[in-house]
């Protein structure tokens, strides 16, 4: 049954990574869901059992994206590099600041 979740949860990110991008515009897509993966994250930490697994891994991981970020800083650099800035330290300060709130929420 822990398998059937994580190939949904992981599908579930996915898409939703994908929506939330084609929606918003790509790096503030991916700002967006890393963000709320953080948070989501946190809330998720000290609960330990499967469930928690299977969408802390599966979903959130599929949701968030690091490769994304990093390519999205490094092009966005090449254009605008105050932007660029911008991105990586909201997303870096940000997504620490989420997962703290989580933690403190959980």
């Amino acid at each position: 049954m822990t398998a059937i979740g994580f190939v949904v949860a992981a599908a579930l990110g996915g898409v939703i990574r994908w929506r939330t991008a084609s929606a918003l515009g790509w790096i503030d897509g991916t700002l967006a869901v890393n963000l709320v993966g953080s948070f989501v994250l946190g809330l998720l930490m000290g609960q330990g059992d499967a469930t928690t697994t299977v969408v802390g891994v599966a979903g959130l991981g599929t949701l968030t994206t690091w490769s994304t970020f990093i390519a999205e800083v490094v092009t966005e650099a090449a254009a605008d590099r105050k932007r660029a800035v911008f991105y990586f330290t909201a997303s870096l300060v940000g997504g620490v600041a989420a997962a703290w709130l989580g933690l403190q929420l959980g």
